[in-house]
């Protein structure tokens, strides 16, 4: 039988004790980045193109903190307190704190993520059983993200086990909510209550296609939600299928 409790600590303990630990913050953003300008002046704009006018001209050595950046340009501020934007190839003429010129992205939810690891946990209804899932996944590009998914899901009929591989298309990575689509295949073992007459265990191919979407909450971290059909190729006449919804937790690392 499958036992839901372990997936549910297992959920608690991913989300909660690297909070109180301190040594990962999940769900703040990362601190602004402070460089130091490296070349004769930097023309600062009004605002983020070039038909903002110039009031003001960063010198060398002058320290800028980087706010925030839109499509070729950074909001930036002085040290005086004074903000506004420069053209995002200026920043090839500033250094960091390790003496290099800074190593960022226009969009963090894209490009940046692009080969890390992405490890989740979801509750939902599994066709009206209670159902938990673990998840971890690999961004190869920025759009597409390999994934393995090990679900649970406790019925007042039967208890059953998923285990999955798929792939996840992102087809805009860079909204803060992103929709995907996804397309997979595993195996699913059902064990009927003992209570029923027929109660031999089954184990079938699955066969499943997903639709949802990240909702960022910050640079790592995001909440999921989460749609999939699961179509069961079973050895009887008829074969089965199956909703799920899930609502979740994944992170970036």
């Amino acid at each position: 039988m499958p036992n839901l409790v372990k997936p549910s600590l297992l959920l608690l303990l991913l989300f909660s004790a690297p909070l109180h630990a301190g040594w990962l913050d999940w769900w703040s953003e990362d601190e602004p980045l402070v460089v130091t300008v490296n070349s004769a002046y930097i023309d600062v704009y009004t605002g983020p193109g070039r038909g903002y006018p110039i009031f003001y001209a960063l010198e060398k050595g002058e320290t800028i903190t980087l706010l925030k950046s839109r499509t070729g340009w950074i909001k930036v501020a002085t040290a005086r307190g004074q903000e506004g934007w420069v053209k995002r190839d200026t920043m090839a003429d500033t250094i960091d704190s390790t003496g290099e010129p800074p190593d960022f992205t226009d969009d963090y939810r894209s490009d940046a993520v692009v080969g890390q690891f992405e490890l989740g946990a979801a509750f939902g209804d599994f066709d009206g059983a209670d159902s938990t899932t673990l998840s971890l996944g690999y961004r190869f590009t920025r759009n597409l993200t390999i994934e393995a998914r090990y679900g649970e899901q406790a019925g007042s009929f039967s208890d059953s086990d998923v285990a999955s591989l798929g792939l996840t298309h992102q087809p805009f990575p860079e909204w803060r909510v992103s929709p995907y689509l996804g397309l997979g295949a595993g195996i699913i073992n059902i064990n009927p209550s003992a209570t029923l007459v027929d109660t031999e265990d089954r184990e079938d191919t699955v066969w499943q296609a997903s639709l949802g979407t990240y909702v960022y909450l910050s640079r790592r971290f995001f909440l999921r939600l989460d749609y999939t059909n699961h179509y069961l190729l079973t050895s009887r006449e008829t074969n089965d299928e199956v909703d799920e919804w899930r609502v979740g937790f994944n992170v970036f690392f």
